[in-house]
């Protein structure tokens, strides 16, 4: 199950009153409130909160006596205002003398009494309800981390631990949140009702199982919190003893000390309740068992519990964001006013800082160590960034998460109080030459010289040193804006492309003044964190609800089937349209689960990924059945393709590999061929999902162009672009062994990797094909030793290592799963095959409302006919095409034929006619 175990503490609990503060109704002099703790380097942490039933049923009475006075000076003060104003109206009929001096100075007015005591219970409950909150600490971190380098003190008895000077003791119990500290409260309450001896795990997860936030992480597991309770209600019951007294246990205090490690570990401010769940759990085998059976694993839980956690922090950020925003100035002025206008540099640009200010830029998520890297560029002193990386990496997100850092104030120095301009490269060259362009971009940066407060952005930058504009024109701005750069007036920040980068800028000018912060794609975890962010926004707009297990799927089936996109962004993609897609399925608040993620991917590619339906289940323990219906004979060939693709559906197999690779060898007409047809239509869906390669074509080295394409044209290769438009596809290589050696190396990598370049640098999946080479090669050889008598295995074997060294390399016939001998057909076989053609010959007629009735004594006459074992099933289609589809022809096209007619094919394939 691999659910990590908390740390072992060495948990110091009193003597005296076992943990609980109080003997006998009397506050314990053993402990001091101390009564639970451990040493934490040469601090001693503690649980000062007293749980005791008296303890907490005053707590409960106190919090319902402070909602009364909460309630009562509302309601009084509504009363005094009522009464105060009804008096009014029936001396004068209106209020007019409310807003004369004369009324509030004049000492008769004896009315005024009751404004001023509504007056008195507004301001009580204004200080209970939002100034008298209760205060809650936050950990100091200084001060823990100070102490984390002093001399441990270790060992300590109870003794030596009451001696401990009070600045080294902390409360743990002030850092939990209210919820938290209600957990245990309640869990103790559970305990004494059920007669426990003991506090344990399954009390506080129990209890826990409560909260709304316990809930939503369960809910995004997918797993009914009902049904849990319920089986931990059964459990709860089973071991009730008979005992009045109540002790917390060791586990107790585990997890209590180990969720306030888990906090401080995390730089949180409070112990809350997510913090207690992920102790208790890990404080138990039982309930890691109780997970793991649900599909829980250490994983998963963590990173739903990071989802909550995250969801709250985005919320206080955005908060302190929100207040620092209010700050800054909506029409470009800097706090000391003395910044300068700059229309010129407005009419191409976009001031970022205002969409930051007015909420319309995304939080960044997971790109915290590229921001601190951006950051420690410019505190040493210089003054361009520019971002490298592929399309969809989160380049401009970066950007956006320094905008928010500025104006938070969490940035360096020289980037606060400032405004951040992204300039528009279609603004610039539009309607101008080159020159043109030139002169708009010296009056901007003229503009930001005098300005003193603006940070320019360009997204592209390399597109300024190669672009075209409307008269086809190049345009290369790079040395004016180097010039400009190299002068450290104002910073700049940009994004290029890898490719654009190398081009363009890298060794030109304006390369030598910017600093390169390489951006790569995001692994899956930091994908995964970076959708937990955007889910709110999607959820709101299409009233549904993630589970976890559809944000995992997005990311990893993102970054497995699409290859034109990186992510975070291929992922977001697909999150969005998942929410659209299960809110026009299910409805709205519909739980979007794995599987729906599956099947839009499915739809998208063709690639079945979603969970293995019953009849799906059942086809494929059928498959050799299916396939015999269309492949007559040839049993080991059909069992090894049917293994290989129930071990691909179930995910048996390498991800890493197509799904098979097949060598098919025998004599011409025996099958070879058809079976690879019978897989793409009972596997794949259709014929049309194969891809038939004539390798006949591909006899010289050149051609290896057209398979992959020509060098810099995309789109020209005949494989690659085929297997990109159709991923999940069978790939036929028909008649391997005349291809050139070059392009029989091209499969190495193929079979190996499942991988293959185009000719333009693009990557083309062939994870989900089956490929499938059929070869003639050696097929004399065959042939002749069958009639000699020799057994097939023992053909097999001599084949592979002697005559097909002729046609292809040892480490080449290696990459193949298997190599599969196809045998000549007997006559039996051939008569079967007849059979099945015919009834193709029946469909035909069925569309035309004619019946087709075919007679043993016909399939022999056919069989005589069309029985060649050194060329299979060949004769037998000329067969038929010659003694029953040409009369059949014939018949139709002098109008012989009604519908409803019925056609008896007889002895020596006679054709006769009845009505």
């Amino acid at each position: 199950m691999l659910f990590v175990k908390n740390k072992n503490l060495d948990i110091k609990v009193c003597e005296k009153c076992h943990g609980t503060g109080y003997v006998n109704f009397s506050r314990c002099v053993n402990c001091r409130k101390m009564h639970s703790g451990f040493m934490f380097n040469n601090l001693f942490l503690y649980f000062g909160h007293s749980l005791t039933f008296y303890n907490i049923k005053l707590k409960s009475a106190r919090k319902i006596l402070n909602w009364f006075r909460i309630l009562g000076s509302l309601f009084f003060a509504l009363s005094f205002f009522a009464l105060f104003l009804l008096s009014i109206w029936e001396t004068d009929k209106n209020f007019d003398k409310l807003f004369t001096v004369s009324f509030w100075l004049d000492e008769k007015e004896k009315i005024r009494l009751l404004f001023w005591l509504g007056f008195i219970a507004l301001s009580y409950f204004y200080y209970r309800v939002l100034v008298r909150k209760v205060h809650q600490e936050e950990l100091d971190y200084k001060f823990l981390e100070k102490n984390l380098h002093e001399e441990p003190l270790d060992d300590a008895n109870w003794n030596e631990i009451k001696s401990i000077a009070h600045k080294k003791k902390l409360d743990v119990s002030n850092y939990l949140s209210e919820n938290a500290l209600d957990v245990l409260q309640k869990s103790y309450l559970l305990a004494r009702e059920n007669k426990s001896h003991f506090i344990t795990s399954i009390h506080l997860f129990y209890t826990l199982l409560s909260y709304n936030e316990i809930i939503g992480i369960f809910v995004r597991l997918g797993i009914s919190v009902k049904s849990l309770r319920g089986n931990l209600l059964t459990m709860l019951k089973d071991n009730t003893l008979q005992d009045d007294s109540h002790y917390f246990g060791d586990d107790f205090w585990q997890i209590v000390f180990n969720a306030f490690e888990t906090s401080y570990e995390l730089k949180d401010s409070l112990v809350r309740t997510s913090e207690i769940l992920l102790a208790t759990v890990r404080q138990s085998e039982v309930l890691q068992e109780m997970l793991y059976d649900l599909e829980v694993e250490n994983k998963k839980l963590n990173n739903v519990v990071e989802w909550v956690r995250m969801r709250e922090y985005l919320y206080d950020e955005y908060r302190k964001f929100r207040k620092a925003a209010s700050g800054v100035s909506k029409y470009g002025m800097d706090k000391a006013m003395t910044a300068v206008a700059t229309p010129y540099l407005n009419h191409y640009s976009k001031d970022l800082t205002l969409y930051a200010k007015y909420g319309h830029l995304d939080q960044c998520v997971a790109r915290d160590k590229e921001i601190e890297e951006i950051f420690n560029i410019i505190e040493a002193g210089r003054e361009n960034v520019i971002l490298v990386g592929e399309h969809g990496v989160g380049k401009m997100a970066i950007i956006e998460g320094v905008v928010q850092k500025m104006i938070a104030g969490n940035a360096p120095a020289k980037l606060l109080d400032k405004r951040f301009i992204q300039i528009s490269t279609s603004s610039l060259i539009a309607g101008t030459t080159v020159s043109g362009a030139q002169e708009r971009l010296i009056k901007i940066m003229n503009e930001v010289s005098r300005a003193k407060n603006i940070i320019l952005f360009i997204n592209n930058l390399h597109d300024l040193t190669g672009m075209a504009n409307g008269q086809g024109e190049t345009l290369d701005v790079s040395e004016t804006l180097a010039e400009y750069l190299s002068s450290g007036q104002f910073t700049m920040f940009a994004t290029a492309l890898p490719e654009g980068f190398n081009r363009n800028i890298v060794n030109s000018e304006i390369g030598t003044v910017f600093n390169k912060v390489s951006i790569k794609e995001m692994n899956e975890d930091q994908a995964i964190r970076v959708l937990q962010s955007k889910a709110g926004e999607v959820e709101y707009r299409n009233k549904i609800f993630f589970s976890y297990d559809s944000l995992d799927k997005c990311v990893t089936l993102a970054d497995k089937f699409f290859f034109d996109q990186n992510l975070p962004e291929s992922a977001i993609s697909l999150l969005s349209e998942v929410g659209s897609f299960v809110r026009n399925k299910k409805g709205q608040h519909s739980l979007v689960k794995g599987d729906d993620v599956g099947e839009v991917v499915a739809g998208k590619t063709g690639v079945p990924v979603a969970s293995i339906t019953e009849n799906e289940s059942q086809k494929l323990l059928r498959l050799e059945q299916e396939m015999h219906k269309r492949v007559i004979g040839q049993d080991i060939a059909v069992e090894l393709v049917a293994n290989a693709l129930r071990r691909a559906r179930a995910e048996m197999r390498s991800q890493k590999r197509p799904i098979a690779n097949f060598l098919f060898l025998g004599p011409t007409g025996v099958g070879k061929t058809e079976l690879a047809k019978t897989i793409a239509e009972v596997y794949f869906g259709g014929e049309e999902r194969m891809i038939r390669m004539d390798m006949s074509e591909y006899q010289d080295s050149t051609s290896i162009y057209r398979m992959i394409g020509q060098p810099g044209q995309q789109g020209t290769g005949l494989l690659t672009e085929a297997v990109r438009q159709n991923p999940f596809s069978l790939l036929l290589l028909d008649e391997l062994e005349k291809a050139d050696k070059n392009v029989l190396n091209l499969f190495l990598q193929v079979f190996d990797d499942g991988r293959l370049t185009d000719s333009v640098g693009r990557v083309v999946d062939f994870t989900n094909t089956i490929i499938i080479a059929t070869s003639n090669a050696g097929t004399s050889y065959v042939q002749s030793q069958i009639s000699s008598g020799v057994d097939m295995d023992k053909i097999r074997e001599n084949l592979i290592h002697g005559e097909l060294m002729q046609y292809y390399r040892p480490e080449f016939l290696n990459r193949f799963d298997a190599i599969v001998l196809f045998k000549s057909l007997t006559r039996s076989e051939i008569k079967q095959i007849a059979e099945i053609m015919l009834k193709g010959v029946a469909r035909d007629l069925e569309n035309r409302g004619v019946e087709l009735r075919v007679e043993e004594a016909a399939l022999e006459a056919l069989a005589d006919v069309g029985f060649d074992p050194e060329f299979g099933a060949r004769p037998m289609r000329r067969a038929i095409q010659d003694r029953v589809e040409n009369r059949l022809a014939e018949l139709i096209l002098q109008n012989k034929l009604q519908r409803r007619d019925v056609i008896v094919l007889g002895e020596a394939c006679q054709i006769k006619i009845e009505r």
